[in-house]
Parts: C-alpha cells; sequence; structure tokens
C-alpha cells in the first residue's frame, strides 16, 4: 500500500493545487492548456521519440493494444448508449478517448519508473491519433484533414517518428532546451486539470457518473484481452491495463462544446470521472504493483 501512496499521492497533490488556485483565483485557464497542448506537450512528444524510445522493442504491441481498447471501448459506448438512450456523439468520445497524457504519464512513470515513459507516450499518440481523425468523425461525419495536419501535437509525433525512423537527433545545443520544454507538460497538465474541476458546472452528475463508471468498466476488458492476446514484456503488461482504465481525456469537453454536442453531459463525464479516480485508481494500482 505504501508502494500505492508513493504514485497517486503526488500526482493528485499537483492536481490538488491546481484545484485550490483555480477556486481562489478567478483565471484563464483555457489560455494555459491550449499552450501546454501547443508547445510543451509536443516538445515531449519529440524530446521522447527522438531521445528516449530508441530501438527497443515493444513499440509496435503498445500501438496494437491501445488501439483495440480505443475500438473495443468504442463498442462498449455503441451498446451503451442504445441500452441508456444516449446519443453515441454524446457517449462515444468520453469513453473512447482517455486522459493518457494528464494522469497517464504522471502515474505510468511514478509507478513504473521513467524507462516506461516512451511505451507510455506511445499510447498517447494512438490515442491523439484517434481522436483527431475518428473523434472529428463522430462529430462532423467527415475526415478534416486540414484540422489534423495543421494541429501541433499531429505535427509533433510526425517529427518525432521521422526522428525515431532514422535515428535523428537535437543538436546538442538545443537538446537541453527542448527537455526543459519537456519537462513543464506534465506537471503543467495536472495543475490545469486540477483547475478544470474547480470551474466545473455540476448539474448534470447523474449523466456524468454513467459516462465516468463506463470509461474504466468498458476498458478493461479490452485491456486485459491486449495482455492476453499480444505478444508483450511483462514489463508493458501493467501499463496496458493502467492505460485501459484511465478516466475520459480533458479534450472531450472542449471539443464537445466546439460542436453542440450536449457539452454540459460530455464535460460532467470529463469531471466526474477524472475526480473518481481518486477512488478506483488507488485499488488498481494495488494490483499492479503487487508482486508477481
Amino acid at each position: 500500500m505504501y508502494a500505492v501512496l508513493l504514485v497517486v499521492v503526488p500526482v493528485f497533490f499537483v492536481a490538488l493545487s491546481g484545484y485550490a488556485y483555480g477556486r481562489w483565483i478567478s483565471t484563464r485557464i483555457d489560455e494555459v492548456n491550449r499552450i501546454n497542448l501547443d508547445l510543451f506537450v509536443p516538445a515531449l512528444l519529440i524530446y521522447v521519440l527522438s531521445e528516449k524510445l530508441g530501438k527497443t522493442s515493444g513499440a509496435m504491441e503498445m500501438l496494437l493494444a491501445g488501439s483495440l481498447v480505443i475500438a473495443g471501448s468504442g463498442v462498449v459506448a455503441a451498446i451503451a448508449g442504445r441500452w441508456l438512450k444516449m446519443d453515441f456523439k454524446t457517449l462515444g468520445p468520453p469513453l473512447m478517448f482517455n486522459n493518457s497524457a494528464n494522469l497517464g504519464f504522471p502515474l505510468a512513470v511514478l509507478a513504473f519508473g521513467d524507462e516506461i515513459l516512451p511505451y507510455s507516450v506511445v499510447l498517447f499518440l494512438v490515442q491523439a491519433i484517434s481522436m483527431f481523425t475518428f473523434g472529428f468523425m463522430i462529430y462532423e461525419r467527415r475526415f478534416a484533414l486540414g484540422q489534423l495536419i495543421r494541429n501541433p501535437i499531429i505535427i509533433a509525433m510526425s517529427v518525432g517518428l521521422v526522428c525515431y525512423a532514422w535515428d535523428l537527433h537535437a543538436p546538442a545545443m538545443l537538446l537541453p532546451g527542448l527537455k526543459m520544454l519537456s519537462e513543464v507538460a506534465i506537471p503543467l497538465t495536472l495543475v490545469t486539470l486540477g483547475v478544470k474541476l474547480a470551474e466545473a458546472d455540476w448539474s448534470h452528475w447523474r449523466d456524468g457518473l454513467v459516462g465516468a463508471v463506463l470509461r474504466p468498466l468498458g476498458g478493461l476488458p479490452f485491456g486485459l484481452l491486449a495482455v492476453w492476446l499480444i505478444p508483450m514484456s511483462d514489463a508493458l503488461k501493467p501499463l496496458v491495463v493502467l492505460f485501459s482504465v484511465l478516466p475520459p481525456a480533458v479534450l472531450n469537453a472542449p471539443l464537445a462544446a466546439r460542436y453542440g454536442q450536449e457539452p454540459e453531459k460530455v464535460a460532467s463525464m470529463v469531471m466526474v470521472g477524472n475526480l473518481l479516480t481518486v477512488l478506483y485508481m488507488p485499488v488498481v494500482l494495488f494490483f499492479l504493483l503487487m508482486p508477481s
């Protein structure tokens, strides 16, 4: 249990700091979040893909595992939406696209060590590509290529993958600066998550609870299936399970607002889902960190 507390307490402490700040001082956190998504997170992707991933095995396995979890969660959303009489365009994205950056990165690093971060980044890339392709297709019913190629995260991912494939690296004089930018991403994402929780509208908490519960429960079977079906090292299996139970991605809320797709319900799913991690994530990590 002490090992679990060493993981969850720092993560929730940083997020709680953001929550306290958001309750105390009114701020335009969306602008800060945009800077993070446009600058610091892309720097993290380039740095990890070009300098940290290396020619180690496991990246393809993470790509397949992440795809299976996302696709399976979409099937769960389609079935549950019919049963609960909820629009798939409302329920689908929060169940399919999880918080693999805000919570996924810090939880993975603290639970499994710095060496797991590159593989966590691969899972995030699978989710980011899915969100900016299939996510837009769910909302718009068309493939928005222009939006995709202009997205800083997709650009950074492309640059990082080129560097990875051709073994390219940042110049020695620029590498420390790139590393400094990348180190801002994880704590800032936790702070912005906390501030967003402080700004939450809880009037749709019942719909939020539905999505918040279905996200980990719907993803877990496919995470376990991926671990069983896809050959991977024992070190990567807990990461896939962790990925499968993460709460809805914060970005689901502004996307739903942009397209007018019941944004209050989606925002509630995001906020309730991330709050619920305080209750179930210690249990998940307890089992994942148990000696085999």
